[in-house]
């Protein structure tokens, strides 16, 4: 069965930028890219929970064309991202599954069964994570 919801725990490789808010919602900033004609869209998405783990809010930064933006541009767009937040602190995390489209292309956590009838959970849409179970461990491949 597809989770409710996914444990998010950040580390020192991929979960970097993943917490709390003051009065208690909870966010995620991470890249995300899209590929699509041989060329790499790179993305800074924050997305911000209520305390049950549900969207409530989301931006999404195209960056540019892989190549054509100043070196140091990802990096720099989620320090924004993390200041425009406001007061934050590093955190485990339980969000559920979503998805948001911006200028046609979907972003989010989406659950894929497999086909063992297992289930995976990946950050699309460059499925940069893929999440499986057991769910509360945050155990995830790159």
């Amino acid at each position: 069965m597809a989770p409710d919801k996914i444990r998010l725990i950040p580390d020192e490789w991929h979960i970097l930028n993943v917490g709390r808010l003051t009065g208690g919602r909870l966010f995620w900033v991470d890249s995300q890219l899209d590929f699509v004609e041989g060329r790499t869209k790179d993305f800074v998405c924050t997305f911000v929970f209520d305390q049950d783990g549900t969207l409530i809010e989301n931006s999404i930064e195209l960056i540019g064309t892989r190549g054509a933006y100043p070196s140091g541009s990802v990096g720099l767009a989620i320090q924004r991202h993390l200041v425009a937040l406001g007061e934050h602190s590093e955190a485990d995390i339980w969000i559920r599954p979503f998805q948001v489209e911006r200028d046609g292309i979907v972003f989010g956590l989406a659950p894929r069964q497999l086909p063992d009838g297992g289930w995976r959970v990946e950050f699309m849409p460059g499925n940069t994570l893929s999440f499986y179970a057991p769910w509360d461990r945050g155990e995830y491949d790159t």
